[in-house]
């Protein structure tokens, strides 16, 4: 039904984000790697999936097209709801999760939350084929996926007074040099 939407993020968490587009707010439930992509008050493109439970309509977004395509691949499998598949793409990259399950690596996907062994060698069975013929992209060589310690860090250098992207990028080269914890990133980017 809805395809995309265009317009300003006006609001975001880690599981959510509101964009405004055309004077009304739509809410759409969201990966945390979509939640790292999203910049509040800037216009952003986020694709969509509606998906109606009970007759209680939700909206999905996806900072990607691949992202949302191995969203309903992982949804066509049954038991496999919206909440394990942002799950899944709030811990794994989505390259890295169709490799997951076509090479059957069940163990690696039960170390999400909610995804536990039946489903997790479900997907890699009734998915193996699917995701080998599906068009996902070249992901980012050497990305560091996001973490919530990252994300308050982040946080923390804006009400500093550093830009985002500023406070994004000096945090993600402290992550590879090592700090992980909120306090040793902070202190890190201060430092540089």
């Amino acid at each position: 039904m809805y395809d995309h939407l265009f317009g300003e993020v006006v609001e975001k968490t880690t599981a959510r984000a509101v964009l405004r587009c055309g004077g009304v707010g739509y809410e759409c439930r969201i990966s945390l790697s979509t939640a790292t992509a999203l910049v509040v008050g800037s216009p952003q493109l986020l694709f969509t999936m509606l998906h109606v439970v009970d007759g209680t309509p939700s909206l999905l977004g996806f900072a990607t097209r691949a992202e949302r395509e191995l969203a309903k691949k992982v949804m066509s499998v049954s038991g496999v709801g919206p909440s394990i598949a942002l799950a899944l793409l709030s811990v794994y990259a989505p390259r890295e999760l169709a490799d997951l399950i076509t090479q059957g690596n069940a163990l690696a996907l039960r170390r999400v939350k909610g995804v536990g062994q039946k489903t997790s060698e479900r997907l890699c069975l009734e998915l193996r084929d699917a995701l080998q013929k599906l068009d996902l992209g070249a992901e980012a060589p050497g990305r560091i996926r996001p973490t919530q310690a990252a994300d308050d860090a982040i946080a923390a250098l804006v009400t500093l007074g550093f830009t985002e992207k500023d406070a994004r990028d000096k945090v993600e080269r402290a992550r590879a040099a090592g700090a992980a914890e909120t306090e040793a990133l902070v202190r890190a980017v201060l430092q540089m």
